[in-house]
Protein backbone atom coordinates (compact mmCIF):
# COMPACT_ATOMS: atom_id res chain seq x y z
CA UNK A 1 0.00 0.00 0.00
CA UNK A 2 2.90 2.47 0.61
CA UNK A 3 4.33 1.41 -2.36
CA UNK A 4 1.39 2.78 -4.43
CA UNK A 5 0.65 6.31 -2.37
CA UNK A 6 4.07 7.02 -3.55
CA UNK A 7 3.70 6.08 -6.84
CA UNK A 8 0.36 8.14 -7.03
CA UNK A 9 2.14 11.05 -5.26
CA UNK A 10 5.09 10.55 -7.77
CA UNK A 11 2.56 11.02 -10.42
CA UNK A 12 0.82 13.79 -9.27
CA UNK A 13 3.92 16.05 -8.78
CA UNK A 14 5.18 14.93 -12.14
CA UNK A 15 1.30 16.39 -14.02
CA UNK A 16 1.91 19.46 -11.79
CA UNK A 17 5.45 20.02 -12.87
CA UNK A 18 4.68 19.47 -16.29
CA UNK A 19 0.83 21.53 -16.14
CA UNK A 20 3.54 24.82 -14.11
CA UNK A 21 6.18 24.19 -16.88
CA UNK A 22 3.73 25.19 -19.67
CA UNK A 23 2.45 28.15 -17.88
CA UNK A 24 2.69 31.67 -19.66
CA UNK A 25 6.76 33.07 -19.90
CA UNK A 26 5.00 35.69 -17.46
CA UNK A 27 4.73 32.70 -14.83
CA UNK A 28 8.26 31.39 -15.60
CA UNK A 29 8.71 30.77 -11.73
CA UNK A 30 5.42 28.45 -11.53
CA UNK A 31 7.76 25.22 -13.42
CA UNK A 32 10.70 25.94 -10.47
CA UNK A 33 8.07 24.97 -7.38
CA UNK A 34 9.17 21.43 -8.31
CA UNK A 35 12.75 21.86 -8.70
CA UNK A 36 13.37 24.05 -5.79
CA UNK A 37 11.11 21.97 -3.28
CA UNK A 38 13.39 18.59 -4.63
CA UNK A 39 16.91 21.11 -3.81
CA UNK A 40 15.28 21.61 -0.26
CA UNK A 41 14.57 18.34 -0.13
CA UNK A 42 17.75 17.12 -0.90
CA UNK A 43 19.56 19.56 1.15
CA UNK A 44 17.09 18.70 4.72
CA UNK A 45 18.14 14.98 3.44
CA UNK A 46 21.96 15.89 3.71
CA UNK A 47 22.05 17.55 6.64
CA UNK A 48 20.49 14.85 8.45
CA UNK A 49 22.62 11.97 6.97
CA UNK A 50 20.31 10.31 5.12
CA UNK A 51 21.80 11.28 2.03
CA UNK A 52 25.60 9.97 0.84
CA UNK A 53 26.59 11.68 -2.33
CA UNK A 54 29.52 9.50 -3.00
CA UNK A 55 26.70 6.44 -2.72
CA UNK A 56 23.94 7.97 -3.61
CA UNK A 57 24.64 10.45 -6.37
CA UNK A 58 23.38 7.88 -9.85
CA UNK A 59 19.71 7.81 -8.30
CA UNK A 60 19.63 11.50 -7.07
CA UNK A 61 20.86 12.88 -10.76
CA UNK A 62 17.90 10.95 -12.85
CA UNK A 63 14.88 12.92 -10.87
CA UNK A 64 17.27 16.47 -10.62
CA UNK A 65 17.80 16.56 -14.79
CA UNK A 66 14.24 15.59 -15.37
CA UNK A 67 12.96 18.17 -13.53
CA UNK A 68 15.64 20.57 -14.80
CA UNK A 69 15.03 19.73 -18.34
CA UNK A 70 11.01 19.72 -18.25
CA UNK A 71 11.44 23.03 -16.41
CA UNK A 72 13.44 24.04 -19.59
CA UNK A 73 12.03 22.59 -22.38
CA UNK A 74 8.62 24.07 -21.14
CA UNK A 75 10.00 27.09 -20.75
CA UNK A 76 10.78 27.23 -24.16
CA UNK A 77 7.67 25.78 -25.31
CA UNK A 78 5.49 28.49 -23.76
CA UNK A 79 7.95 31.01 -25.06
CA UNK A 80 7.35 30.39 -28.64
CA UNK A 81 3.40 29.60 -28.66
CA UNK A 82 3.49 33.16 -26.82
CA UNK A 83 5.76 34.49 -29.85
CA UNK A 84 3.34 32.77 -32.32
CA UNK A 85 0.32 34.15 -30.34
CA UNK A 86 1.99 37.77 -30.52
CA UNK A 87 2.71 37.46 -34.39
CA UNK A 88 -0.52 36.13 -35.25
CA UNK A 89 -2.23 39.38 -34.00
CA UNK A 90 0.51 41.67 -35.81
CA UNK A 91 -0.47 40.30 -39.38
CA UNK A 92 -3.93 41.57 -40.14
Amino acid sequence: MKTAITFVIAIVVFVFHYWACRRSPKYWYAGGIIPLLWFGALAVLFWKGMIHWAEDWKVLLFPTLIFLLMWAEGHQAAKKKELEKMRAQDIP
